[in-house]
């Protein structure tokens, strides 16, 4: 009796040592198993998960970003810096090596592209960092998760996701968001997520959604 005894607490703490290596670090908060109050009397009711945190404005800042808000970020907007590049070495050259009224203008040029390059990653930076302050209210959110679908937010306010196929999920910055056909987007930050229940949430995610096309 004693080596079965032995042999499970082995086995309990090797499932534990995967879960918290798979497991991004973890905030301390709590997760707690709700049943589905949304199951129909013929459906055998379903546990979720229910969260509740708060997201900060570094993780609303990485959530703008990949909304794709701006368009002039990552590959297009290094295109357009190479050609500004480009542009501003050549009319520099021309300022330099050539004479004629032409001078000022090839100045003037050169100097435009450099600040047209500036302005290419400087605007959607400030412009994220804004919106990232005013959405990071300190507003606790709610939601709970079941196998099917999500819901989000408490009395008038609240509202659900389907977890059907039809959104898409991306992972970044240890952060699950998901986003929906018509534009809205839910975030849960992997530290609220407990060791214990980490690796579910992320099946049910994976399992709901599709990936986020590129």
């Amino acid at each position: 009796m004693k080596d079965t005894d032995d042999s499970l607490n082995e086995n309990h703490q090797q499932t534990e040592s995967v879960v918290n290596e798979d497991n991004p670090e973890w905030d301390g908060s709590e997760a707690e198993l709700v049943a589905d109050d949304d199951a129909e009397e013929y459906e055998i009711p379903e546990t979720g998960i229910r969260l509740s945190y708060v997201m900060t404005r570094k993780e609303m800042y990485e959530c703008i970003q990949h909304t794709g808000l701006f368009k002039t970020r990552g590959k297009r907007a290094v295109l357009e810096s190479v050609v500004f590049g480009l542009a501003s070495v050549g009319f520099w050259m021309a300022y330099f090596l050539r004479d004629g009224e032409w001078k000022n203008m090839n100045l003037f040029f050169a100097i435009f592209c450099l600040v047209m390059i500036l302005l290419i990653w400087l605007v959607p930076f400030l412009h994220i960092r804004s919106l990232s302050r005013n959405a990071a209210d300190g507003k606790t959110i709610h939601a709970e998760i079941y196998p099917d679908h999500i819901d989000i937010g408490e009395g008038s306010g609240a509202w659900s996701i389907d977890l059907d196929g039809n959104c898409e999920l991306s992972e970044f910055e240890n952060i699950f968001m998901i986003s929906l056909s018509d534009g809205r987007n839910f975030a849960i930050p992997e530290r609220v997520l407990e060791p214990e229940v980490y690796n579910e949430v992320q099946a049910i995610l994976v399992a709901g959604t599709r990936p986020t096309e590129i």
